[in-house]
C-alpha cells in the first residue's frame, strides 16, 4: 500500500521540463471538467500551454499534441471579446484570480461560448509559475436563458397590450417591439427586425440594434430570417436578424430563434383575438354564443352562454374549447362584477388562456399569467380548466376558486372532488393542483358558472344537489341535456356551460341532436 502511495506522489514531466505529481495528473485525466495549464508569461508571445486534459481536447476538438507548446490564443477568433481578455490580463498581472465568459473556437472553426476561471500557481516566494484554467462550454445554458427571458418578455408585453387603453395599432406596436427585443436577445448580434403583415393595418415593422456599433462594412453583411407562423400554418410575418458578419451568423442558434418566432406568432394572434373581442364587448351575448363547430372523433361537446335577466346586459362569464394534439381543453370561468370592465377582463382571460395553451405552456405558468392579468385589472375571477385526453380515459382538472364539475352517465351523477386554489388575482404564488378523474365511454363532464345553480335565498349546496339529481337520470343527446338543465336556472345571473361526452367504443352512441 505504501509503495502505491509513493508511486502516486512521484513527479512526472508533462511538457518541456514542466512537472506534476502523478496523483494530480491522474485526477486531471479523469475529471469531466476541461483543464488547461500554461506558463505564467503574460508578455508577448504570451503564456504557452504545458498540459491539457482529455475533457479539454474533447471540448475544443484539438488533440493534446496540437496544443502543447502553443499559446491559448489559438482558441480565440473574431467574436472573442477583447475587453474580457484585457480584464484577464489585468487580473493576472495583479495576482488576482480571473473568471469570465467569451467566445472561443473549436479546431474546425465552430464558435462556442466558454465560461472559465484562471488561478495562479505560486512558488515559495509568492511568484506565479503557472496558471490553471478550468473551463466549461456554456453555449446551451446561455441560449436557454436568453430564450426564457425572451418568452417572459413576450408574455409580459401581451398582458400589457391587452390592458392598454390605446388603440389597436398602438397595442400591436407595443407587442412587436417586445418581439424585436426578444429576438435580438436570442440572436446576440446584428439588428433584429420584425415585419407583420396585418390584414387591416398593412405591413407593420419594429426593429432593435443588438450590437453597440454598426458593422465596419455594411455592404458585405448577411442575415438570418425565420417566419412567424401560426399554429394553423398561416405565416403572418417574419423575424430578420441582419447586419451580421458570417461568424456572427454562425453563432446564432436557429432553433431558438424559431421558437421565439412561434411564440411571437402565438401572442400576436392572441392580441388580435382580444382586440376582436374588445370591439364586440357591447354585444357580448352574440359574441359568446357557442362557436364549437365540431367535436373531435369519439367526442360530443355542447356549450351555452346566456346573460342574466337582471342587471347589466353584459357580464364576465365565459367558456372555451381548445383542441391540442393529444387532448381537448375545456375552460369555464367567471369574472367578478358586471359591465364593460368585467366583459373586457373576461375577454382578456379567455384570450390569454387560449394563447398560452396553444403555445404549450405549463399549467402553473398559465395560471400565473392569468393571476397577473387579474391583479392588473384590480379584479378577481374563478376558473376551471380541464384537459380531456384523446388517447386515454383520463381527465385532468384544475380549479381556481371555481365550482366543481359534474361527471354523469348511466351510473348517475356526482360532483368531481377538485382541489381548488384561491381565485385568480389572489393566488399569491400558490400552484394549481390537478385532480385526475376517469371519463369512460358514454360518460360526460359538465362545467358551469354559478348562474346555473344559484338561487336567491337558497344555500349553494342545494343548487348543486339539484343539478346532480337532474343529471343523474339524464339521457339523450348532450345538447338536449344541456338545454334541459339551463332551462331550470333562475335566470338572474349570467350562465356559461360547456359539456363533453366520450362516445362508446362501438356504434352504441346516440345520434347528435339536429341543430
Amino acid at each position: 500500500m505504501s509503495a502505491d502511495r509513493g508511486t502516486l506522489f512521484e513527479i512526472d514531466t508533462i511538457a518541456d521540463g514542466h512537472a506534476l505529481p502523478r496523483v494530480l495528473i491522474a485526477a486531471l485525466e479523469e475529471t469531466s471538467s476541461p483543464v488547461c495549464i500554461t506558463t505564467a508569461d503574460l508578455d508577448a508571445p504570451g503564456p504557452t500551454i504545458v498540459y491539457v486534459n482529455p475533457a479539454y481536447s474533447q471540448m475544443t476538438r484539438r488533440d493534446r499534441a496540437d496544443v502543447i507548446g502553443r499559446s491559448p490564443r489559438i482558441m480565440q477568433g473574431p467574436l472573442t471579446d477583447r475587453s474580457v481578455l484585457d480584464r484577464l490580463r489585468d487580473d493576472l498581472s495583479a495576482g488576482r484570480p480571473f473568471s469570465g465568459e467569451t467566445i472561443n473556437y473549436r479546431a474546425d472553426g465552430e464558435p462556442f461560448r466558454i465560461a472559465w476561471s484562471i488561478d495562479p500557481v505560486l512558488d515559495d516566494h509568492g511568484v506565479a509559475t503557472h496558471y490553471v484554467a478550468t473551463q466549461r462550454d456554456v453555449t446551451a445554458e446561455v441560449v436557454a436563458e436568453r430564450v426564457r427571458l425572451a418568452e417572459e418578455g413576450l408574455d409580459t408585453a401581451l398582458v400589457d397590450a391587452l390592458g392598454s387603453p390605446s388603440d389597436a395599432e398602438a397595442a400591436l406596436a407595443l407587442l412587436l417591439d417586445a418581439v424585436a427585443v426578444g429576438a435580438g436577445r436570442v440572436a446576440g448580434y446584428g439588428t433584429a427586425e420584425v415585419i407583420l403583415r396585418d390584414p387591416t393595418l398593412g405591413p407593420l415593422r419594429a426593429s432593435v440594434d443588438i450590437n453597440a456599433e454598426p458593422p465596419a462594412n455594411p455592404d458585405i453583411t448577411v442575415e438570418v430570417r425565420v417566419p412567424m407562423t401560426r399554429v394553423d400554418g398561416v405565416t403572418i410575418g417574419s423575424i430578420t436578424i441582419g447586419n451580421l458578419r458570417d461568424d456572427e451568423r454562425n453563432m446564432i442558434d436557429r432553433p431558438s430563434l424559431n421558437r421565439v418566432a412561434e411564440r411571437a406568432a402565438a401572442v400576436i394572434t392572441g392580441l388580435a383575438e382580444y382586440q376582436r373581442q374588445r370591439r364586440t364587448a357591447l354585444r357580448l351575448q352574440e359574441a359568446m354564443l357557442p362557436r364549437v363547430d365540431a367535436a373531435p372523433d369519439g367526442f360530443e361537446i355542447a356549450s351555452r352562454y346566456l346573460p342574466g335577466d337582471v342587471g347589466v346586459y353584459v357580464g364576465g362569464d365565459w367558456f372555451d374549447v381548445i383542441e391540442t394534439a393529444t387532448a381537448i381543453v375545456l375552460v369555464v370561468g367567471d369574472v367578478s362584477g358586471h359591465g364593460i370592465d368585467a366583459a373586457t377582463t373576461m375577454a382578456r382571460l379567455q384570450t390569454l388562456t387560449a394563447a398560452e395553451i396553444r403555445a404549450g405552456r405549463p399549467i402553473d405558468q398559465i395560471f400565473d399569467v392569468l393571476d397577473r392579468a387579474c391583479r392588473d385589472d384590480a379584479t378577481m375571477a374563478t376558473m376551471t380548466l380541464a384537459m380531456i385526453s384523446t388517447d386515454s380515459e383520463d381527465a385532468l382538472i384544475w380549479s381556481a376558486g371555481h365550482l366543481p364539475p359534474v361527471r354523469f352517465g348511466s351510473d348517475g351523477a356526482t360532483l368531481v372532488p377538485v382541489s381548488p386554489i384561491p381565485p385568480l388575482g389572489h393566488l399569491r404564488g400558490e400552484q394549481p393542483t390537478a385532480t385526475t378523474t376517469p371519463l369512460s365511454d358514454g360518460e360526460s363532464l359538465l362545467f358551469f358558472t354559478d348562474g346555473l345553480v344559484e338561487r336567491r335565498g337558497e344555500p349553494l349546496p342545494e343548487g348543486l344537489d339539484r343539478l346532480c339529481a337532474a343529471l343523474g337520470h339524464a339521457a339523450g343527446p348532450l345538447d338536449d341535456i344541456v338545454d334541459s338543465v339551463i332551462a331550470s336556472r333562475s335566470a338572474e345571473d349570467d350562465t356559461a356551460v360547456v359539456a363533453v361526452r366520450r362516445h362508446p367504443s362501438a356504434d352504441e352512441h346516440e345520434p347528435p341532436s339536429p341543430r
